[in-house]
């Protein structure tokens, strides 16, 4: 909730700031400003779940953020030209969750974290390094730990999956 007010009230200032600029109101006085932000905050209902794949429909794609080449995540391309992209609804120290979206590829990742993914829309391949492979499609979780070398096959055009990870100490 502090960081919450403490954002609006900066907000709030360099939009009072910027009208001031450009001739408009004249600038908030900091306290009223942040005594605005926590009455607003008061009367802010809590924030409401996310429901990532309502049945029947398909995931929304929107805040999705590309992440850039797999090996940023510790990974390898060892075929095609896959493109990721992630979306983060929660992060706090070491944990986050959200949405991950992979094109069609094969790679070769260390894992960076551990991580329980339930997978949305579309299909992968994951074989471990004892060989071990399962096919998971649209309904399918699966619990991966830090360090394992996972190969992640993309089948058709994309996968999306919800996740849960957090960084171990070394």
């Amino acid at each position: 909730m502090f960081r919450l007010a403490r954002l609006h009230r900066l907000l709030g200032l360099a939009l009072a700031a910027l009208l001031t600029a450009c001739g408009g109101a004249q600038p908030v006085d900091a306290i009223e400003a942040a005594s605005t932000t926590a009455a607003l905050d008061a009367e802010a209902s809590p924030t409401p779940m996310i429901v990532y794949s309502p049945r029947g429909t398909p995931v929304s794609e929107a805040g999705f953020v590309a992440l850039g080449a797999p090996e940023a995540l510790g990974g390898k391309v060892l075929e095609g030209t896959p493109e990721i992209f992630a979306r983060i609804d929660y992060a706090k120290g070491p944990v986050a969750a959200g949405l991950f979206k992979a094109t069609t590829g094969k790679i070769l990742i260390h894992f960076p974290f551990t991580e329980h993914a339930t997978i949305l829309e579309g299909e992968v391949s994951l074989t471990d390094e004892a060989g071990n492979s399962h096919s998971y499609k649209a309904g399918d979780s699966y619990f991966i730990r830090q360090g394992q070398v996972i190969v992640w096959e993309v089948k058709g055009k994309q996968v999306i999956k919800s996740f849960f990870n957090t960084v171990e100490a070394p």
